[in-house]
């Protein structure tokens, strides 16, 4: 291997660093921006389990209503 060689090498190994470094920090604004937008966008799960119980409490009203008009319609005759 002669020195040319050797310093090319040397060359493309720092360009192929000086690359991946510039990725890493493109990496790290990305997550910075996605922690900050789930922080402010998105519901906990302590938050969301008071709707939870409402809907579901609402469904099961309805599909109880439901089912009790089929036992009523299928009774009466």
């Amino acid at each position: 291997m002669t020195t040319k060689d050797s310093n090319s090498n040397k060359n493309q190994n720092n360009i192929q660093l000086a690359v991946m470094a510039n990725d890493v920090g493109y990496i790290k604004e990305k997550v910075k921006s996605i922690e900050t937008q789930i922080a402010s966008n998105y519901v906990t799960k302590e938050e969301f389990d008071p709707i939870k119980r409402i809907v579901y409490g609402m469904v099961t009203i309805i599909l109880v209503a439901f089912v009790g008009a089929i036992v009523a319609l299928v009774v009466k005759k």
